[in-house]
């Protein structure tokens, strides 16, 4: 089984930068995540493009995530518009700069 020990090592400060979390309603906590902005094609067909900004993190630290939660990162106010647990411990959050 996978502790949060075990993912200590791929949250360290070589590979991730603090984020504000703050749950709604809730009290605002300082973790540690992984962020990707990558810009991808939405529509191969029409060509349309956009940024898809995401945030890599120990499940243990977004435990109770819901959407529309906020994760300021880099002074940028982001809301959880979608949440991918992988069951190992790990929490991908597929972030907007507008509430859903």
């Amino acid at each position: 089984m996978i502790t949060d020990n075990d993912l200590d090592i791929f949250f360290s400060d070589d590979f991730t930068q603090d984020a504000t979390y703050t749950p709604q309603g809730g009290q605002a906590s300082t973790i540690k995540i992984i962020f990707d902005n990558a810009f991808k094609v939405i529509d191969i067909s029409t060509g349309i493009e956009s940024a898809l900004p995401a945030a890599t993190c120990k499940t243990s630290d977004v435990a109770s995530v819901k959407h529309n939660d906020t994760l300021v990162i880099n002074s940028i106010t982001y809301y959880v518009s979608g949440i991918q647990q992988d069951g190992t411990g790990i929490t991908i959050l597929i972030l907007s700069k507008d509430m859903v």
